[in-house]
């Protein structure tokens, strides 16, 4: 089977918002829906599992049969950091799942996800064992240490921007975790760095610059902008 893992544990603080970031609403749907939408559509994800920030699992549900997102069949709790989340989720997957099964794990906060993203993590997987959705860096790069100063420039050709999904296998998934509490590797921030930080190789897959994180509140601009085009080619 194929998983769309979600990683909605966070609470936005940079929002400067009472409400999560992934449930604020952006033309009238709360952003994790976006999210779950495009899961809910890809005909290669057979399930959804949530890693959900604690207390919210309620209204996840009731917008999920709002939204009538189907496949949603796991919420786990979310943790105090992100690498908790992930574990949490692993821990959920491992209970329910085979361990061949492909887990694509993604942000609830990259609401434009497309289906060519999805459908290329899950080849990804398929022909190298990971998938890392990313795209190459367009800026110029500066090297600096302490932060107010240069005199380095860094090949930009040789940086790559990382976004998600990113997906594994899930025996994968639950060596990665189990490996990384015998190491004492406690908070790294991505699937990504914790396969790297285990001395593992990661293989790209082209992302896409729509399928940028909600962070700030020029975002939120940014998405209703993104959904206003979307809707207009839709008619």
């Amino acid at each position: 089977m194929n998983i769309g893992l979600v990683i909605a544990g966070g609470v936005g603080a940079r929002m400067n918002n009472t409400t999560p970031k992934q449930f604020i609403a952006v033309k009238g749907k709360p952003i994790i829906i976006y999210t779950l939408e495009a899961f809910q559509k890809n005909s290669s994800i057979d399930y959804i599992a949530v890693v959900c920030l604690k207390g919210w699992e309620d209204i996840l549900r009731k917008y999920a049969q709002q939204y009538n997102i189907t496949k949603l069949k796991w919420i786990a709790p979310g943790g105090s950091t992100g690498m908790e989340s992930l574990r949490n989720g692993m821990n959920l997957l491992r209970e329910n799942c085979s361990e061949d099964d492909i887990i694509v794990i993604h942000d609830a906060v990259r609401p434009l996800l497309s289906d060519d993203i999805i459908n290329a993590n899950i080849a990804g997987v398929v022909e190298f064992g990971t998938a890392i959705t990313s795209i190459p860096c367009t800026e110029a790069l500066l090297y600096s240490e302490n932060k107010e100063t240069s005199s380095e420039v860094v090949d930009r050709n040789l940086i790559w921007r990382t976004q998600t999904p990113q997906s594994l296998r899930l025996s994968k998934f639950v060596w990665a975790h189990e490996e990384a509490m015998k190491r004492g590797i406690t908070d790294t921030v991505a699937t990504c760095t914790l396969l790297v930080e285990l001395g593992e190789t990661v293989h790209f897959v082209l992302g896409q610059s729509s399928n940028f994180k909600i962070t700030t509140a020029e975002d939120i601009g940014l998405l209703e902008a993104y959904l206003t085009q979307r809707e207009k080619k839709s008619k």
